[in-house]
C-alpha cells in the first residue's frame, strides 16, 4: 500500500492550476492508494456545486464549489484514468478569501468523519481539525496542526488522541504537524498509547528527508532545512520505502512544502 501527504499551498501558489496537474501526472504514475492534502482552498464567493458520485460527505459537509482544489484534482485523475473517493472538511477563512480545509483520496470507498480540535478560542479564527477515513485496510486521518504550545499543538493533539482512543483499525496519520522531530510534540505522540511510530524512523529505505527548506508562512524566521510534515502510523505496519516528493529533484516542485510517500506493507 502506498499513501502520501502533501501541503498543497493550493491557490496561494504561483501557476495554482499548472501545479494541479503536475500533482495530478505524479500520483498517475505512482498510483497511491491513498492521498493526505492539507490547505485545500476554495473561494468563499465561488459558485456551490454538488458532489459526484465518488464524493464521501461529511454529516454536516459543508458545500463543495466549483474550483475547489481537491474537486479539480480528482476531476483531472478521471481525465486520466484513475477514479478515487474523497472527502473534504473545510476548517477556517484563509487569507480573508478562501475556505481552507483539509481533502482524503482513496482508491476504496470512504467512512468519513471530521473532529474539531482546536482550543475554543480560537474556533473560527484558525480552526484546526482532523478528517477520519475509514476503508476495509485501515482507519487514515489527515491533518494540519499548530505551533508547539499549550494552546496550540498541545491541545489539538488531546483532542486528537481522544478521538482516536479505542480505534479497533491500523492507524495512519498524516499531515502538516508544524513541529521538528526534536519537538516536544512528538514525545507526546510517541506517549500517546496509539502504537504509533514516525515512518521515517522506521523505514527500510529513505529518500530524502526534510520538507520545508525556506521561509514559509508560519516560519518567516527559518533558514535551515525543517522537517514538519509527517506519516506515523501503528506499529504493526512494516514501512519499506520512505521518499521526500514534490522537492524540484525527483518530481517539480509544487508548493512550499515537499509531500512523503510511503510505502507499507
Amino acid at each position: 500500500m502506498k499513501v502520501m501527504t502533501l501541503n498543497t499551498h493550493s491557490y496561494i501558489e504561483s501557476q495554482p492550476l499548472e501545479k494541479l496537474a503536475q500533482i495530478a501526472t505524479y500520483i498517475k504514475e505512482e498510483n497511491p492508494d491513498i492521498v493526505a492534502l492539507q490547505e485545500i482552498n476554495q473561494l468563499i464567493t465561488s459558485k456551490e456545486i454538488e458532489g459526484d458520485d465518488y464524493f464521501c460527505s461529511l454529516a454536516n459537509q459543508v458545500p463543495l464549489h466549483e474550483d475547489n482544489f481537491a474537486y479539480l484534482l480528482v476531476s483531472r485523475l478521471r481525465e486520466l484514468g484513475l477514479n478515487y473517493y474523497w472527502s473534504y472538511s473545510y476548517t477556517h477563512i484563509g487569507y480573508d478569501t478562501y475556505q481552507e480545509g483539509l481533502a482524503l483520496l482513496s482508491k476504496e470507498k470512504l467512512i468519513s468523519t471530521e473532529q474539531v480540535t482546536s482550543n475554543p478560542s480560537y474556533v473560527g479564527k484558525l480552526t484546526r481539525k482532523i478528517l477520519v477515513g475509514q476503508t476495509s485496510q485501515a482507519t487514515f486521518v489527515v491533518g494540519h496542526y499548530s505551533w508547539a504550545g499549550k494552546n496550540g499543538f498541545d491541545y489539538e493533539w488531546a483532542k486528537t488522541k481522544a478521538a482516536l482512543k479505542g480505534q479497533k483499525q491500523p492507524l495512519v496519520i498524516m499531515g502538516d504537524f508544524n513541529n521538528p522531530p526534536e519537538s516536544s510534540a512528538h514525545q507526546q505522540i510517541r506517549e500517546a498509547n496509539l502504537g504509533l511510530v514516525d515512518s521515517f524512523q522506521v523505514a527500510a529505505k529513505r529518500y530524502g528527508e526534510h520538507t520545508v527548506v525556506k521561509a514559509i508562512d508560519g516560519w518567516q524566521d527559518n533558514e535551515g532545512q525543517l522537517r514538519i510534515d509527517y506519516v506515523y502510523l501503528s506499529d504493526t505496519f512494516k514501512v519499506s520505502k520512505y521518499q521526500v516528493i514534490f522537492d524540484g529533484q525527483t518530481s517539480p516542485q509544487v508548493s512550499d512544502h515537499f509531500g512523503i510517500l510511503v510505502e507499507i506493507e
